[in-house]
């Protein structure tokens, strides 16, 4: 019989209740506690989320949670996600149980829409969200490279020629010891950057003090994001202006498997192969740090995605995000 209950976790041993449920459900995307805790830790005060958990006969099946988005602009719209053991993946019941919670327990917010999201190899989960009135709203195809023989020859001259236009592509671990700015400057860019990247709603530019706490990440890795930096746009600044970036980050339950967070670069710098240029650079460092592979998505009419498939990538089941009107 399930049941559910919220769950607030505190401890490493009530951490790794939920962590164990989401790599037994993603075996391919495992997790680590201590990026749980994080994330935990970054949740805004002011927003809802609440966690959950579903047992049968007293163990644990399922970890999930409800939530207002602070990332975006979507007034009346919450989401909800979970994860279960794989023997339960395909049980009707359960989905329909932990859907009826969810409506419940935001009743008193009155929802106008509500989002979910999962993997498209997913069938059964996919086609029961449909059958309920879910309707996919952005496809993110996962794409991964693999880099151990990477053949950097069919790339020869692209970063020569960017660094001939007068841009520099450099470490942001370099970049943090030269610029006091570097922080504040990041923080436009990115902001920038986003509100170009394709989103089911509309971005939030989130408070400054919120963005410094992302630096704290368990997974951030300044010797991986090669910065774009063009000294031309800003003859005062002794640095020079940051026009795109491409982040690595660690994989600290999967270190040969290196992930990218974002790549972009400025409207104004853009068409002229800079994103290349510092995908390269990427690589190249991924390669010495012993990597294997780098594992990325991109919604599927974003150019990236085409300069993903020109250096190699390869497309894996997709992400979907759905909303249904309530």
């Amino acid at each position: 019989m399930f049941t559910i209950r919220p769950y607030n976790p505190t401890t490493e041993e009530e951490y790794a209740a939920l962590v164990a449920i989401h790599n037994a459900a993603w075996p391919d995307d495992l997790s680590t506690i201590s990026s749980w805790q994080f994330h935990d830790s970054r949740w805004p005060d002011d927003k809802l989320r609440q966690r959950f958990v579903v047992e049968d006969d007293g163990q644990l099946i399922t970890e999930g949670a409800y939530m207002a988005p602070f990332w975006s602009n979507a007034p009346g719209k919450f989401l909800f996600g979970y994860s279960s053991l794989p023997v339960y993946e395909e049980r009707a019941e359960l989905h329909q149980f932990i859907y009826d919670y969810v409506l419940e327990q935001l009743a008193q917010d009155r929802p106008q829409v509500l989002g979910t999201y999962t993997r498209e190899d997913r069938l059964f989960r996919v086609q029961w969200l449909e059958s309920k009135g879910f309707v996919v709203k952005i496809r993110e195809p996962i794409s991964e490279l693999d880099i151990t023989n990477f053949d950097f020859s069919r790339f020869n001259g692209a970063q020569e020629r960017v660094a001939a236009a007068g841009v520099k592509i450099l470490p942001l671990a370099e970049i943090q010891s030269t610029d006091p700015r570097w922080m504040e400057k990041l923080y436009e860019m990115i902001w920038e950057i986003e509100q170009d990247v394709p989103q089911v709603d509309p971005p939030v530019k989130e408070p400054f003090d919120e963005f410094a706490k992302s630096f704290g990440n368990p997974s951030f890795w300044p010797e991986g994001w090669m910065m774009a930096v063009d000294p031309a746009v800003d003859r005062d600044d002794p640095t020079g202006a940051y026009v795109g970036v491409s982040m690595l980050a660690k994989n600290l339950a999967m270190p040969q498997r290196i992930n990218t967070w974002l790549t972009g670069v400025l409207r104004s710098h853009r068409r002229k192969g800079i994103a290349l240029a510092m995908k390269l650079r990427a690589i190249e460092f991924a390669i010495q740090q012993g990597g294997t592979a780098i594992r990325t998505d991109n919604e599927e009419n974003n150019p990236m995605l085409g300069i993903n498939k020109m250096l190699g990538f390869e497309e894996i089941p997709a992400e979907v995000a759905l909303d249904k009107e309530l």
